[in-house]
């Protein structure tokens, strides 16, 4: 099976895997959720993440102006499509994923609820408090499964999403190199890799690279940047391929930044600390020197020809950041295109829009 249709059978697969182990399964909002401390504890972590049968059954609860991802999510649990997780656990990024946990937590009443603060800064003050942190987390999950916190098993954990990380890190490396690799499905692959067991994910991608490592590198066309906050349209990434292009990198909530570096060996708290405080952060979470040091860099080291912006209306931090960045790519001659979805996806207004931002490259 693809991984397209992993995706389709996630609930089969999680019942199942519930059934198997007895193991609670734990809705996450974030990327910086420490899935490691969960999986140490036999907790399977679900991302929360999709889109509703109709967002407006959200509506009584969110204010219009909230952006439609946050939206869809309220919506799929008011529908009921997450009525197999035991529990929600966020950690505090932008104001409207906070403010949908705690929508969450008041109207869907979850057994289990847990906010993580973690520091904007990487300081022996900011990794102090950061441990502060996580040990409430572990004492919470102690409580929650009647187990002991085990650094054995903590360190168990770690090696295996290390080197969940560690087989995308090479699929996006075969995929700047040429490869014939749809990025589209780099993105169900990222997707898998937040909402199915990191288990089974890791098997399927060992089988995916022995076959992809075959592939004859080719010419991949304009060498492109996906910038952005939760990307899920794949027919906008499909065609953004279409026209001969090709992504090679991505700035979004999945995906290449948190990739880029690895859990560190040592004491494993203190390895997950530091991961997770030093790890590339997204727009809610840095200073714009940040942000524009590390596009750079991903600019230099892929070789990027075009930058595309896909922004989710109302996405306060990434369309706070985006002139900046975009005054930096100028500074740099690298054009760029901003695109901003309003909850219906992929429209005819955007295909033309892409449509006439390749044709202006070719003049």
């Amino acid at each position: 099976m693809d991984f397209r249709g992993l995706l389709d059978e996630q609930t089969d697969i999680i019942d199942a895997e519930k059934r198997r182990t007895g193991a609670p399964v734990l809705g996450t909002l974030c990327s910086y959720v420490p899935v490691e401390l969960l999986h140490s504890f036999g907790i399977v972590p679900v991302r929360i993440w999709g889109q509703a049968d109709d967002m407006h059954h959200a509506d009584g609860l969110l204010q219009s102006y909230i952006c439609p991802p946050v939206r869809n999510l309220l919506a799929m649990g008011l529908e009921g499509r997450y009525d197999f997780l035991d529990g929600i656990l966020h950690c505090y990024t932008c104001d409207a994923t906070c403010g949908l946990y705690n929508v969450w937590v008041r109207n869907i009443e979850p057994r289990f609820s847990h906010m993580i603060s973690l520091p904007y800064v990487d300081t022996d003050e900011s990794r102090r408090y950061a441990t502060a942190e996580f040990e409430v987390l572990i004492g919470k999950l102690e409580s929650l499964t009647g187990d002991a916190f085990s650094t054995d098993s903590l360190a168990e954990s770690i090696s295996l999403y290390n080197a969940q990380r560690e087989l995308m890190r090479e699929v996006y490396e075969l995929k700047a190199a040429g490869c014939p690799i749809e990025y589209a499905d780099i993105y169900s692959m990222n997707v898998c890799s937040q909402v199915l067991p990191v288990g089974l994910v890791a098997a399927e991608l060992r089988e995916y690279l022995e076959r992809t490592r075959k592939m004859t590198p080719g010419p991949d066309g304009r060498r492109i940047l996906l910038s952005g906050s939760v990307v899920t349209d794949l027919p906008l990434l499909e065609f953004i391929e279409s026209t001969g292009a090709a992504i090679v990198a991505d700035d979004t909530c999945l995906g290449h930044r948190l990739l880029e570096s690895r859990i560190p060996d040592g004491p494993p708290l203190e390895s997950l600390v530091e991961y997770y405080l030093s790890r590339p952060p997204c727009a809610s979470r840095a200073d714009f020197p940040s942000r524009r040091r590390i596009l750079e860099e991903t600019l230099e080291s892929h070789g990027i020809d075009a930058v595309i912006f896909v922004h989710q209306k109302f996405c306060d931090p990434h369309l706070s950041d985006h002139p900046f960045l975009k005054e930096a790519l100028e500074a740099r001659g690298v054009p760029s295109l901003q695109v901003e979805l309003e909850g219906e996806g992929f429209t005819g207004q955007v295909r033309t829009r892409i449509e006439g931002f390749f044709e202006m490259l070719e003049t």
